[in-house]
């Protein structure tokens, strides 16, 4: 049986795991295009696929890359404070944070959800329904909350939280 520990380091490590399969289907895309090209040959959205795989590999990596202590943290003024006060900025920091990507995470759900009641499509070649892209998008920035909620806890009990342990 899985701790929740265990469940929630799987599933950010499959975010980060899916958000490496859309940037080698870019990859594919993008030569697929190039190959094209010298045959006469016109691949249709390219670009368009190409920028929803972004997208989603952007939005679908935060968590895992978050966790693993992958994003840049600029610590020149708080290695200046004391351990006490800095313990109490990660507290004020990361609920702040988690304020701010939850209301981004409703909003980019809303957009989803709007996108699907009102059978939004795509204007390429390739029609696309919006819902669909904008979906993991969605999934990558709830699970950001989550990573972010779980430092945060980890922090209030004392504990070091991952993002800065790895710093170490």
């Amino acid at each position: 049986m899985l701790s929740v520990r265990q469940a929630l380091d799987r599933i950010y490590a499959g975010a980060g795991f899916l958000a490496g399969i859309c940037i080698a289907l870019i990859a594919v895309i993008i030569l697929a295009q190039i190959v094209g090209r010298w045959f006469g040959i016109i691949v249709p959205s390219t670009e368009d696929f190409s920028s929803y795989l972004l997208g989603s590999a952007s939005f679908l990596a935060l968590s895992y890359t978050f966790r693993s202590g992958g994003h840049i943290r600029v610590t020149l003024l708080t290695n200046l404070l004391s351990s006490n006060f800095q313990k109490k900025l990660v507290h004020f920091t990361l609920a702040v944070f988690v304020i701010i990507a939850a209301y981004g995470s409703y909003f980019l759900s809303f957009l989803a959800y709007e996108s699907w009641y009102f059978h939004e499509v795509s204007q390429g070649y390739i029609v696309v329904p919006l819902w669909i892209p904008q979906l993991p998008m969605a999934l990558g920035s709830m699970l950001l909350v989550i990573a972010l909620l779980d430092d945060l806890v980890q922090s209030l009990r004392g504990k070091t939280p991952t993002f800065i342990r790895l710093e170490e």
